[in-house]
């Protein structure tokens, strides 16, 4: 008896947990594009999201807090990113999609580092490699 019944525990919740896990893209609008310069305050390098705190300064002179939310550390990690790759604290650019609650926060699709390197959100980045593969493709085939 006790094989259906966890058969329709994992039925109800497991889908449910994963629609939870991916309530960032109602979170976000992905319609908009929104360009951040600030400083470094920290990074949280964490799963499920990782999150770059940065100082803003505003047009009026103020400081603004603001959150760049992107992948989870694995995803990250395999790309190159560490604890300490902001350590210096210095000034970054980061293009990303707006909240659509109206928090100062950001959902990464690229990063202007201080050295002028540029660091792709990896979804971003993996759909521009099979794009660039699919192109290829299409060349060879006409040839």
């Amino acid at each position: 008896m006790r094989g259906p019944i966890y058969t329709l525990l994992i039925a109800v919740f497991l889908p449910l947990a994963a629609y939870g896990h991916h309530a960032y893209r109602v979170a976000y609008d992905f319609s908009k594009t929104e360009t951040l310069e600030g400083k470094v305050v920290r990074l949280e390098l964490v799963n499920p999201h990782a999150r770059i705190y940065v100082s803003v300064n505003t047009a009026d002179g103020e400081t603004e807090e603001w959150t760049i939310e992107g992948p989870g550390r694995l995803a990250l990690a395999r790309r190159g990113w560490t604890d300490d790759m902001f350590d210096g604290g210095g000034i970054i650019t980061a293009v990303g999609n707006p909240s659509s609650q109206g928090h100062r926060a950001i959902w990464l699709e690229r990063l202007v580092m201080p050295d002028g390197t540029e660091i792709l959100d990896p979804l971003v980045a993996d759909e521009l490699e099979i794009e660039a593969q699919r192109r290829e493709r299409a060349q060879q085939v006409k040839q």
